[in-house]
C-alpha cells in the first residue's frame, strides 16, 4: 500500500495521520520510503480497519521487489 493509496482514500495527508495516530511528519517520511510503501504493518492495520476498502498486497512487500533497501 502506498502513500498515494492513502490520500485517494482520505482525501489529504493530515486525515491519514489522524487515522493512525501519527504525526503528519511521520506520514511524509513513509513518501521516501522505496516505492512510497507504508509500512507493512500499518498497510495492514489499514485494510482491517477499512474492511477491505484499501487493500494489503503482500507482494508489494517481498524481499525480491526490485526495489532497493534504504539503510
Amino acid at each position: 500500500m502506498t502513500t498515494t493509496d492513502l490520500e485517494k482514500y482520505f482525501g489529504d495527508p493530515l486525515k491519514v495521520a489522524a487515522f493512525f495516530g501519527v504525526s503528519p511528519e511521520a506520514f511524509y517520511q513513509w513518501r521516501k520510503r522505496p516505492g512510497q510503501l507504508i509500512p507493512k504493518g500499518r498497510a495492514t492495520e489499514a485494510a482491517y480497519r477499512t474492511k477491505g476498502a484499501l487493500t494489503y498486497n503482500p507482494s508489494l512487500y517481498a524481499k525480491n521487489t526490485g526495489l532497493k533497501e534504504q539503510h
